[in-house]
Order: structure tokens, then C-alpha cells, then sequence
């Protein structure tokens, strides 16, 4: 595992020279037939695939056979496996993090290898990640394990990437974030949508939206660009709904709930709790006057005041 990243334990163990322009680290077994792609991959800022971490430089691309992988199919794969929410790689393909080897199946001659480059260059083979966009400076903080849908989000400080620059902006894709960790039933408005392998979410177009991935390292900013809860604070422990039940308009599936106190009101996690259950006694759902429901959202406020909770089924 790189604990240490690949400019520490595994460099120094594995490193060998390639030509690209200038010396390059490989990682691959000298006994195979490989070819070192002309041009390097730059990764723009400190990543992950999984557990092993991948810090921002230039790298270069050792293909094990070049017949069985072009330069590009690999700088394509190497994005790929980049962008993925959680590291489990598409199968066969299985990753070796000792050698920083990349296989089409266990044993397979049909793969890459990577390592830190000296020098970048151009030419083909290279790429980039992100391929477009920008990395926004501050991190975003989820302060709970939570979840949009089925898409499970743990706590965290969490790097938003812009798919295009221009069309949006940092802010506007972290207040995003926020009001999406916030549905109750984790149905994007439309025409929003979610890719959940990588971690996207799409304004009807490929080109406009933003990604999200577990950050690594400190962020460039320390100013934060955004949490959730951004309006309250989760109270500890969870509330258990014994039956599928309905409050008005909002469904409550039987199963464990959160219950998140409005950040500016009185109400305490206590009263949030026994008030949940008294909305739940009530025989048609009408909520007591001046209590009012956003069914969207979840949350219980009373009218004109700030005083209230949010519920959401927990993770």
C-alpha cells in the first residue's frame, strides 16, 4: 500500500531510469518487453485511487506489451481510474500498489505501469487530470456520514472539481452539494443527475456540473468552501421509525433516522426527538399550528421563526 504516496517508500524501492526526454522512475518488471509512452500524464492536484494515494506532478506511462495497449488507451484508463469514486476498478482490470501496475486480470500481459517523471514532456501518451474544469481551492466538509440516495457520502473533507470553468462556479457547486445532502429522498431537482461511479453530478449535459472525490493532503485555501450541515447540527444517535408511516405528505420507510436541530433556533435535540414522535401519533399527518412541513427537505419549522429540525433516513 502507499501510504507515503509515490515519491517515498515505493520510489526508492522500485525506481529504475527510462528515457522521456529525462530520467523517469518505473515500476515495472525489467523481465517484460516494456515501452515507456513519449509523453508524460500530469495529474494536477494530490488524488487517490482507493486506499493508495497519487500526488499531484507529472508521471510517466510504461505500457507491458505495447501490441496488447496503445499509449493512449492507457493515459485514457489512467483518467479513468482517477475520476472513480471509490477505486474498485472495472473489471478484470487489478491493480498492484507495490509496482504501481495496472492489469488487464491477474497475469495478464495487457496493462501499464506509472511513476514519477523529472522531467515532463510532450508528445503522445501524455493527458491530464482533470481533463477540463477546475479544482476548486477549498474543500468541502461533511461533518456526518450521510447520503444522497443511494450514493453514500462519509465524513469528510471532500474536493469539488468543476466540469467546465465559466459555466460554474466554486461556490455555487458547494451551496449545490449542500442542498443536495439535504433532500430527504435524494431525488436530484431536475435536470440534475448523478453518476454515482465517478461521483458526478450532470446539468443535463456532460460539459456543465461538478465532481466530488475524498480529498488528500491539506487544501490549497483554509478557508472551507462549504459543509453539511450548513444550517444545524446532528444530534447523536438516531431515531427509529418501528413501521413504514407518513407525516402529510412525507413517507417515513420504517429503519433509523437522523434528526439535525436548525443551527439559529431553540430547539433542543430532546425536544426534536419527542416532537418527532408526537407528528408521528398524529392520526392524519396535520401538524399543530404554528408548525409547518417542507416535505422536500424534511424539516419541521415553526412558521416565521427559525426554531425547527430536519429528519433523513440515516446511511
Amino acid at each position: 500500500m502507499l501510504t507515503q504516496g509515490l515519491t517515498s517508500r515505493t520510489l526508492r524501492t522500485f525506481a529504475g531510469l527510462v528515457a522521456v526526454g529525462a530520467a523517469a522512475l518505473v515500476f515495472a518488471s525489467p523481465a517484460e518487453a516494456q515501452f515507456t509512452c513519449p509523453g508524460t500524464f500530469h495529474v494536477l492536484h494530490n488524488d487517490r485511487i482507493g486506499p493508495d494515494r497519487i500526488p499531484a506532478g507529472h508521471y510517466s506511462i510504461i505500457l507491458i506489451d505495447q501490441r496488447r495497449l496503445s499509449c493512449a488507451e492507457a493515459s485514457d484508463l489512467f483518467r479513468q481510474f482517477l475520476e472513480d469514486w471509490d477505486g474498485r476498478l472495472p473489471r478484470p482490470w487489478v491493480f498492484d500498489p507495490e509496482t504501481g501496475t495496472f492489469r488487464r486480470g491477474r497475469g495478464s500481459r495487457t496493462g501499464f505501469s506509472f511513476g514519477a517523471a523529472n522531467i515532463p514532456s510532450g508528445g503522445g501518451g501524455g493527458g491530464r487530470y482533470p481533463v477540463s474544469g477546475v479544482s476548486c481551492p477549498a474543500y468541502f466538509r461533511v461533518l456526518h456520514n450521510d447520503h444522497i440516495g443511494r450514493f453514500s457520502i462519509p465524513a469528510g473533507q471532500y474536493r469539488i472539481t468543476l466540469l467546465s470553468a465559466r459555466r460554474l462556479s466554486c461556490a455555487r457547486a458547494a451551496s449545490l452539494l449542500a442542498s443536495f445532502l439535504q433532500d430527504f429522498n435524494g431525488r436530484l431537482p431536475r435536470p440534475w443527475i448523478l453518476d454515482r461511479r465517478t461521483g458526478t453530478f450532470l446539468r443535463g449535459s456532460v460539459h456543465v456540473g461538478f465532481r466530488i472525490k475524498e480529498a488528500v493532503g491539506p487544501p490549497p485555501s483554509p478557508t472551507p468552501n462549504g459543509r453539511h450541515p450548513r444550517d444545524g447540527r446532528k444530534c447523536p444517535g438516531t431515531f427509529r421509525v418501528l413501521n413504514n408511516d407518513r407525516i402529510g405528505s412525507l413517507r417515513l420507510p420504517a429503519g433509523p433516522y437522523i434528526i439535525t436541530t436548525l443551527r439559529r433556533g431553540n430547539v433542543s435535540c430532546s425536544e426534536a426527538s419527542s416532537l418527532f414522535r408526537q407528528f408521528l401519533n398524529l392520526p392524519r399527518g396535520n401538524l399543530p399550528r404554528p408548525w409547518v412541513l417542507n416535505a422536500r427537505t424534511g424539516t419541521f419549522r415553526r412558521r416565521g421563526s427559525s426554531n425547527g429540525f430536519r429528519v433523513k433516513p440515516a446511511p
